[in-house]
């Protein structure tokens, strides 16, 4: 037998580097995207470094040495473009072969300023995105053909992905993970990357900066008592209970460290839970449907096709663990 033959093609991200980008940012996807975090089990992707064989210098001057020419991403599934050096040309070789790997129908994201090579390609002409708030001003007078959202931490808008500055980038990342893999495993990554498991792209990027040991304490807090209630309605007077705290204050702490409102955090709460749910049981979708506290199969159904882009059912057949389901 040829095991080889039998392990499944792992989708593939091509890196582009050039000179300028920052490591930070080239790690992103290496860590979240390219890094065995489920023992036992292979990376989820296949990430590849592409550029100049002769090595790029980054902005620290540290010089990186890439895996693959620039070539390599007309075959990649994914190209994903870190941070570049906000105004400056990333030059005709990598806005050519970004331009054929979007012909071709490569899924195509970038990283915080990554955006200035995408937009600079001429591939977000009419179409939404962000990039790091200290540089959209610039984004959008380079290229006003580009509707520039200055706030959200991640867009999507055909098929091109963009993140805002910095750790927005992970973000985008589990993202990804979570559209080809499911919730489960962004989940998994974002847990020991100590990170938010899903915050909505449409979040403000530019929250206060509390010490992530305290902010993520008192809501995973509340996160855990959510998940014990979701059944029932939830309303801002019991989220604000829960948190010992008043409702007005409990807004503006949501505003302030997640970028968003208590109910809409609940909202994508009880999603989050339903597509576990689907992907670990094999509950009714009825069943999931009061389990999330959606209200009616009707009602689950409409909401997570809107917000998914697929329906419940599809998204079970999709990302379902076989073998490792939860039977009612």
């Amino acid at each position: 037998m040829n095991d080889q033959a039998d392990t499944p093609r792992r989708p593939s991200i091509a890196v582009p580097l050039v000179d300028g980008m920052t490591l930070f940012e080239i790690g992103m996807p290496l860590e979240a995207l390219g890094y065995d975090w489920d023992p036992g089990a292979p990376p989820l992707y296949e990430v590849t470094l592409c550029g100049d064989m002769r090595g790029v210098r980054t902005h620290t001057g540290a010089r990186l040495h890439p895996q693959r020419p620039l070539s390599a991403l007309s075959a990649a599934d994914t190209v994903l473009v870190p941070a570049v050096p906000p105004g400056r040309s990333v030059g005709a070789p990598l806005v050519r072969h970004l331009r054929a790997a979007a012909e071709r129908g490569a899924r195509i994201a970038a990283l915080c300023t990554g955006t200035f090579a995408l937009a600079e390609a001429g591939l977000l002409d009419g179409r939404r995105a962000t990039t790091h708030w200290r540089h959209a001003p610039l984004l959008q007078r380079m290229y006003p053909a580009v509707e520039v959202d200055a706030r959200a931490i991640y867009l999507e808008d055909n098929g091109i992905f963009t993140s805002a500055g910095s750790a927005a980038g992970l973000d985008l990342c589990l993202h990804l993970i979570r559209r080809d893999h499911g919730e489960r495993a962004a989940n998994t990554i974002a847990r020991n990357l100590v990170i938010a498991a899903h915050r909505d792209g449409d979040q403000a990027q530019y929250v206060h900066a509390e010490p992530l040991d305290e902010a993520a304490t008192w809501l995973d807090e509340l996160r855990t008592w959510l998940r014990g209630q979701l059944r029932r309605t939830i309303t801002l007077a019991d989220l604000s209970q829960a948190a010992n705290t008043s409702p007005r204050t409990l807004a503006r702490r949501f505003d302030r460290d997640i970028g968003t409102t208590p109910m809409r955090w609940v909202a994508a709460e009880r999603l989050a839970a339903a597509r576990e749910l689907l992907e670990t049981t094999d509950f009714t979708i009825d069943r999931i449907a009061a389990e999330a506290g959606f209200g009616s199969p009707v009602t689950f159904r409409s909401v997570f096709t809107q917000d998914v882009g697929i329906s419940p059912s599809r998204y079970r057949a999709k990302f379902a663990t076989a073998g490792q389901r939860i039977r009612s």
